[in-house]
């Protein structure tokens, strides 16, 4: 089963992402809520075998600018965010008789040097030209998220009956994460804060 077709469970823009991510998400019209400092979103969806972890966040909660990287060090900050948003083990867990195993990890960010994705948000045509000064100006006023598509494929999904999250403590500018979850048993939403990392599912 795809990525798609576990997210379909949400009616979420997870296709939106694959097909239009650039023109509607960098504006802040994602549809599971506004850009907000210091929240993010988590959706998690459970069909057969297939888990799929959806992690959405304005980028400043990641690396506390949203604005391109203009030194050393934040092009670094932002280099090491992005690996470590792609090693879902530091920042998840689930039980070990599920025999889960990373299938396939995708992230979008707008600044990266290179793009799990085939494009590069709509920035491409000004890079000819000054490049800082045009990119600053498409982002500096506009809100950047960072998205990351997790998906695993568990030998024992009846033994998935929780996920831990250790989102709050990798990256400490998030303060509150919003969940919605899809499984055979049903759908569900809340609301992670520092007091809580688990969902159950």
């Amino acid at each position: 089963m795809t990525a798609l077709a576990v997210c379909a469970a949400f009616a979420s823009p997870l296709a939106a992402h694959d097909h239009g991510h650039s023109h509607s998400h960098d504006h802040g019209s994602h549809q599971h809520g506004a850009h907000e400092h210091g929240v993010a979103d988590l959706r998690v969806a459970l069909d057969d075998g297939t888990l799929l972890v959806e992690f959405d966040s304005p980028m400043d909660n990641i690396v506390g600018f949203e604005h391109a990287p203009r030194t050393e060090a934040q092009k670094q900050a932002l280099a090491d965010a992005e690996a470590r948003l792609r090693d879902f083990a530091s920042l998840f867990s689930v039980p070990g008789a599920a025999g889960c195993v990373i299938a396939e990890v995708q992230l979008e960010s707008p600044y990266s040097e290179t793009h799990d994705h085939d494009h590069d948000h709509d920035h491409d045509h000004d890079h000819d030209h000054d490049h800082d000064h045009d990119h600053d100006h498409d982002h500096d006023h506009a809100h950047a998220d960072l998205y990351v598509v997790y998906q695993l494929e568990c030998a024992n999904p009846s033994a998935l009956d929780a996920i831990e999250v250790g989102l709050s403590e990798a990256f400490p500018r998030i303060h509150t994460i919003r969940v919605e979850t899809a499984t055979p048993s049903g759908q569900g939403a809340t609301r992670l804060d520092r007091s809580g990392s688990r969902i159950p599912l």
